[in-house]
């Protein structure tokens, strides 16, 4: 006799954030599965680690499956803090424990950047941890944080409250239901963010990419929000469905493309007075503010499911 244990989700299970264990019991008779809820373990955290961070090193935190949250430092150094857990099902605790014991691997190392990794080797695909990461007022070099949403249930968000003075921002979340958030800062000259749900980045400056590839956003909310604190660069903005929110500065030379590709429209806003509009229809327009960089703004490129409006919103300050 043998017995599986595979972690699934299928598109109703990951659309209510619950995750099954099935078990697979083979004999002469066949093979016959039973599925079970699943439960999160949380396992015990190692102590946290501190770095001193060499002047415009970078930092890179490489996470398989779990949240990632950055905040600030109350002291000179880089924190950080690892929360292990592990998915499985409601009465197998034990090798739940087992596995967070023996297959997953976190680490945090400093060889000229600092580099943050969650990973494991063997166990299940429930396991993970949840990274809090803390940097000082004087971080000021580039930050990169992936999440690979290696696992069943893909709610995991990457959150970023404070990023020092980092010059360059890279975010990758792979998670179905995971949510990115950046307060950036005026420093940051580049910014990279790459998300299957709602994204909302703010105060970052320069050059600016960001891809919401969600094709079912809900209408509620916009798919991306996005405050610029200084232009230069250019960029493009774009979402597979749900709108774009910008806003850009009332001053300065900058031009914006902005397009509601499937249904809905671009509501211009009121203009600061060095910017004119060419119309090429309500969901079709070009903003020239004086010169300078070019964004491109697309809201709705490619949904999925029923007609819904994907606008593009600006406004200014």
């Amino acid at each position: 006799m043998k017995r599986h244990l595979i972690l699934l989700t299928t598109a109703l299970l990951a659309a209510t954030q619950i995750g099954c264990e099935v078990a697979c019991i083979e004999d002469g008779s066949g093979t016959r599965c039973t599925a079970k809820s699943l439960n999160r373990y949380d396992g015990v955290p190692p102590a946290p680690q501190a770095f001193t961070p060499a002047a415009g090193a970078p930092i890179s935190v490489d996470v398989l499956y779990g949240n990632v949250y950055v905040t600030r430092s109350t002291t000179p150094q880089v924190v950080v803090e690892f929360k292990p857990f592990a998915y499985a099902a409601y009465d197998n605790k034990a090798t739940a424990d087992r596995e967070l014991a023996e297959n997953l691997r976190v680490s945090a190392v400093q060889q000229g950047g600092i580099q943050v990794s969650v990973a494991r080797e063997g166990g299940s695909n429930g396991l993970g941890a949840d990274v809090i990461l803390r940097v000082p007022d004087s971080f000021d070099g580039a930050l990169e944080i992936t999440n690979r949403a290696g696992g069943p249930v893909n709610h995991f968000d990457i959150k970023a409250d404070f990023v020092g003075r980092a010059r360059a921002l890279t975010v990758r979340n792979s998670a179905s239901l995971g949510q990115c958030y950046v307060q950036g800062a005026a420093t940051v000259q580049t910014t990279n963010v790459q998300c299957n749900n709602a994204i909302s980045v703010f105060d970052v400056s320069g050059t600016v990419n960001i891809t919401n590839d969600k094709r079912d956003h809900e209408g509620g909310t916009p798919a991306v929000t996005l405050r610029m604190a200084a232009v230069g660069g250019g960029g493009r903005i774009l979402t597979a469905s749900g709108s774009i929110n910008a806003t850009f500065p009332a001053s300065g030379g900058y031009a914006l493309t902005a397009r509601a590709a499937s249904r809905g429209q671009v509501q211009e806003g009121a203009l600061p007075a060095n910017c004119t509009k060419q119309e090429r229809g309500p969901g079709d327009k070009i903003i020239t503010c004086g010169n300078g960089p070019h964004y491109e703004l697309t809201a709705g490129h490619a949904p999925t499911g029923a007609p819904r409006d994907a606008n593009v919103v600006l406004s200014y300050r």
